[in-house]
């Protein structure tokens, strides 16, 4: 096959390995790694870590294909879907297992392990596909890693502007059964949006901090059982 062919067939993919090398151009891995090297000195390919390349410049294709499963979420996803003003130079990945953060054009890729994982979409973009989380997860996903959205006010700037379904977020939370999840999300969505899903929930009479990374608060409020 030649390097004509075999780019065209590269380009369609979003990241591509030496195995895919072996299988397109039906070589031994040793050509493989050669072809490569010689892409790569061309710049028609660019290195994202080992063993892992592409032809592609938009991080967030590049980033939703580095490991499967994984999805973007977080301050992120914030981002992506234009709920922030805030200019990011990182990538954050929700994914099951632990991943050494990669470092590629100026970016990092940060794969955060997240338990409860489900919740994400396809998105077919010019660039390839990538995956992202469901608004209804988004809104989850900030409380259940608030360290990975900023701070408060990102998070609440999520809770203002996504667009979710009360039925889909509802089954969400119940589905992870977390008290405290649940008592930040119905409280930050009836304060964002006038939204109430407390007849949904039965609630114990613990109190819990909205704000998990500084503490503050400034009133209680008895019908979530969250001090804000």
């Amino acid at each position: 096959m030649n390097a004509v062919n075999l780019l065209q067939k590269l380009r369609s993919r979003s990241v591509f390995s030496v195995q895919d090398i072996e299988r397109i151009a039906d070589c031994d891995r040793d050509y493989a790694k050669q072809v490569l090297l010689r892409l790569k000195e061309r710049r028609l390919i660019k290195r994202v870590m080992r063993n892992v390349y592409t032809t592609k410049d938009d991080i967030y294709t590049v980033a939703s294909n580095i490991t499967y499963p994984s999805y973007m979420s977080f301050w992120s996803a914030s981002s992506f879907l234009g709920y922030t003003e805030q200019v990011l130079n990182v990538v954050q990945m929700a994914a099951t297992r632990r991943v050494n953060t990669v470092r590629f054009e100026g970016w990092d890729i940060k794969f955060v392990p997240l338990r409860h994982f489900f919740g994400y979409r396809k998105v077919r973009t010019d660039n390839g596909e990538l995956f992202v989380a469901d608004d209804e997860k988004l809104m989850i996903d900030a409380f259940l890693r608030p360290d990975e959205c900023g701070n408060i006010d990102e998070i609440e700037k999520i809770f203002s502007n996504a667009k979710f379904s009360e039925r889909k977020l509802v089954g969400y939370l119940r589905r992870i059964g977390s008290q405290s999840v649940t008592k930040r999300v119905g409280f930050l969505l009836e304060k964002t949006r006038g939204t109430d899903i407390s007849g949904h929930f039965a609630f114990d009479r613990n109190y819990v901090m909205l704000d998990q990374l500084t503490g503050r608060y400034k009133k209680s409020y008895a019908k979530w059982r969250v001090k804000a």
